[in-house]
């Protein structure tokens, strides 16, 4: 099965969670199957009261002693940053069945059927998101740095295909990442990001994402016209298959805080907080007690 993906989910994004499992069920054609990780007690109870079929529910715990010491030792964001690779190789061990595994970023929406990705690069052991820098008020010197910097792809979305060079490309990428995954610029560091500039040097059949309208964020959506059309969204004249709604963060039930200054940002803002706030009732209704708001530290800039 090719439709097979996972995510890293903590407290303060369990709304964020919930939407993108609300697009992801309204938009694929096909069965598919979800695995959040859990790194929270309460995260796990709560979503473990779902029912939804393609949702399935895993403990941090499940990774062994060796994953929760590192937990002592990183703040959550790098920890949930060093999970990536771990919890992929964890289920290409554990679910036979699954020809293809995909890492989804808690963060994102869907709006076409992803599965399309898969279908026009099937051959592809890595698919990797490029992440091209672009801003029209920045200058060239300026975008090439911070293209250096956060490293040239995103690791918000990115498929490994069960195979030879895939299953290697996983262990190298999980060595790295445990072996250190924080944020220093200075230092050549990008969390589990940076490393992927390597990948395609070191595994021939890695591939650049080709089709149009995945994960585009706040790093490029300046370059492209939104548009709507129906239930559809049009970047340029390509149908958005996903956004990548980095940097924002639930204060409260009516207060949405965006960490980056961009005075133009895409109507589908709009759309993507009504959805959360739909997230937040549901979760009232399945726990009157859970609260997954953004903490202060949550709040901050990781660098």
């Amino acid at each position: 099965m090719d439709n097979v993906y996972c995510s890293i989910l903590s407290k303060g994004r369990v709304y964020q969670f919930l939407a993108l499992l609300g697009s992801m069920k309204k938009v694929s054609k096909e069965d598919f199957e979800l695995f959040v990780l859990c790194v929270d007690d309460e995260v796990y109870e709560l979503l473990r009261k779902i029912n939804m079929k393609e949702l399935h529910v895993v403990h941090d715990k499940a990774l062994g002693d060796d994953v929760l010491a590192i937990k002592k030792t990183r703040k959550i964001h790098e920890y949930c940053w060093t999970l990536k690779p771990i919890f992929l190789e964890h289920l290409m061990m554990t679910h036979p069945s699954a020809t293809r595994l995909t890492y989804l970023d808690c963060d994102l929406y869907f709006w076409n059927d992803p599965s399309i990705i898969f279908e026009n690069q099937p051959d592809c052991s890595v698919l990797l998101s490029p992440e091209e820098k672009y801003n029209p008020s920045w200058s060239d010197s300026f975008t090439r740095y911070m293209q250096k910097v956060t490293g040239y792809y995103n690791s918000g979305y990115i498929s490994f295909k069960k195979d030879e060079m895939g299953l290697a490309c996983l262990a190298w990428w999980k060595e790295k990442c445990m072996e250190r995954c924080e944020i220093k610029p200075t230092e050549g560091f990008f969390g589990d990001q940076k490393y992927l500039d390597q990948v395609p040097k070191l595994f021939p059949s890695s591939c650049d994402i080709t089709t149009p309208g995945v994960n585009i964020g706040i790093w490029n959506d300046l370059k492209f016209q939104f548009t709507e059309d129906e239930d559809s969204v049009y970047v340029n004249e390509h149908r958005l298959i996903f956004y990548h709604f980095c940097g924002l963060r639930m204060v409260n039930k009516n207060k949405i805080e965006l960490l980056f200054n961009q005075k133009h940002i895409p109507f589908i803002f709009e759309f993507y907080q009504q959805k959360l706030r739909e997230a937040i009732v549901l979760t009232e209704q399945i726990d009157s007690s859970f609260s997954g708001y953004a903490s202060e530290e949550d709040l901050k800039r990781y660098w």
